[in-house]
């Protein structure tokens, strides 16, 4: 009896644990001829990328190219977040400015970084590598001067939070290379050691230790991460966790995957100059 119970409650766990797989089948795939950069998704399922010339598309949930920007300069962006479709961010580390789109991709606002963000009692704002926004009218950027994660009010002129990152890092080395911020928690995404965890204050809470990724993305209460060739779906609040597995009989999937979205039965994986779309299909 004593056997049968912890069977049941092993097999409970496991599946607390290992989400049932969902599988993808094909649809079709998308050629670009200039190669593509940056891509996000936003919560209407509509893909952007960002090629090697700075032009920024977006593109319907088949792959149609609906609007393009053309920035004035062909200066690629280092981060572009369009969590709001409405006021789409683009930062260019280059030139320490970010640019405001709108639904229609048009320029309406652009700023830089000496003349919008102000010092205060944390000391001098310095070179920053990467900035993003935040539901409540605050930026978070990583401040390379420092080596800080910053928090900064926008409405107030005031640096919210610092939070120093040399102890938190096993290596200062190590590229960081994606920052963003989802459902009140900041997201730093670190070469070599893995996703670093921060709460609104700023902060640090936990690692993903997923030193190897190569993207990240979220979909509702997951985060996706392309580790490899592997897509981990991860549960942002449990321990709900799988991997999602490409058809292999689709040969050109064999391409290193820059990036991967889910948006409800729909699933995109991003390469240097294809989309690839599929559909989930729960086994």
């Amino acid at each position: 009896m004593k056997k049968i119970l912890l069977l049941f409650l092993f097999c409970n766990f496991s599946t607390l644990i290992f989400a049932q797989n969902d599988s993808l089948i094909f649809q079709k795939s998308i050629y670009f001829s200039e190669k593509i950069i940056l891509s996000d998704i936003d919560s209407y399922g509509r893909i952007y990328i960002c090629d090697n010339k700075g032009l920024i598309k977006r593109l319907d949930s088949v792959g149609n190219v609906e609007l393009t920007f053309s920035p004035s300069s062909s200066i690629v962006p280092t981060i572009f977040n369009v969590q709001n479709p409405n006021q789409i961010f683009v930062f260019y580390q280059e030139l320490q400015e970010w640019v405001i789109l709108n639904r229609f991709l048009t320029e309406i606002e652009r700023y830089k970084i000496s003349e919008k963000l102000e010092s205060n009692n944390y000391g001098e704002i310095g070179f920053v590598r990467l900035l993003v926004p935040s539901p409540n009218n605050t930026l978070w950027f990583f401040d390379e001067s420092d080596f800080s994660l910053k928090n900064y009010d926008i409405l107030n002129k005031q640096i919210l939070s610092q939070t120093p990152l040399g102890l938190i890092l096993k290596d200062e080395e190590y590229p960081i290379s994606h920052l963003q911020f989802y459902q009140g928690q900041v997201f730093l995404g670190v070469k070599g050691q893995g996703i670093l965890i921060f709460d609104n204050f700023g902060n640090y809470k936990t690692v993903l230790e997923y030193p190897d990724w190569n993207s990240i993305s979220f979909e509702k209460e997951f985060i996706l991460i392309t580790n490899n060739q592997k897509i981990i779906k991860k549960g942002l609040y449990d321990k709900n966790l799988e991997e999602i597995i490409l058809p292999k009989q689709n040969t050109d999937t064999t391409q290193a995957i820059n990036y991967f979205f889910q948006s409800n039965s729909k699933g995109y994986q991003i390469t240097e100059n294809k989309i690839f779309i599929y559909k989930f299909s729960t086994n």
